[in-house]
């Protein structure tokens, strides 16, 4: 077995009790708390210049102990910026994005999660100026550590080299290093309710490049 074969599948053991770790964390926050301390995360991300330059955003819509997105929502859309959702029928793994104009247009979807209806407009991935992406758990050169289904990391291969990603997440969501393989992508920035970590931290002038 190869050097790297080995690195890999050390890398997949690691990443699995790190899963389980950071998902009994998560269920351990309560709902007030998600919103207590979600309410400061997305009050960090709007301050941001990755968020105040982009023109169109792809959310996430949280399922349980994912920081809320709804204030960021409110903002983009008054902020006359694109906002799209992710869509839970995947051909490959590449996700598929369509936006909306008003928080009634998210709808439960097959997965339970909250996503367009068919009637808003598909948006072209390569058209995302930034992914809000959310995570398990993020170290603060900006790894991250996902569910395990490598939707994400694939859609933002995919994406525009201009793009850039940023991960949100609760302090108790940061650990200090995470395995990774040439299949994980990293953030530029991860933003929680006391800190914000750059990650790779490229040039938010991403609009003009």
């Amino acid at each position: 077995m190869s050097e790297t074969a080995v690195d890999t599948a050390a890398a997949a053991e690691k990443k699995v009790s790190l899963r389980e770790e950071l998902t009994a964390r998560r269920k351990a926050m309560t709902n007030d708390l998600i919103d207590e301390r979600g309410l400061k995360v997305q009050s960090r991300f709007l301050a941001s210049p990755y968020y105040q330059k982009a023109r169109t955003v792809a959310l996430y819509a949280p399922i349980r102990g994912e920081v809320p997105t709804r204030d960021i929502l409110i903002a983009a859309l008054q902020d006359e910026k694109i906002v799209c959702y992710p869509l839970s029928h995947v051909h490959g793994r590449i996700l598929a994005f369509r936006a909306i104009k008003s928080e009634s247009e998210l709808e439960p979807g097959r997965l339970g999660v909250r996503e367009p209806s068919n009637s808003s407009d598909l948006i072209a991935v390569d058209q995302i100026d930034l992914f809000v992406v959310p995570g398990l758990g993020f170290s603060g050169d900006g790894k991250r550590l996902g569910r395990g289904g490598g939707y994400y990391d694939a859609t933002l291969k995919a994406a525009s080299a201009r793009s850039r990603r940023v991960g949100l997440a609760f302090n108790d969501q940061i650990v200090q290093a995470l395995p990774t393989t040439s299949d994980d992508v990293d953030m530029d920035q991860v933003v929680t309710e006391s800190q914000t970590l750059r990650g790779l931290y490229r040039d938010w002038d991403f609009l003009d490049t």
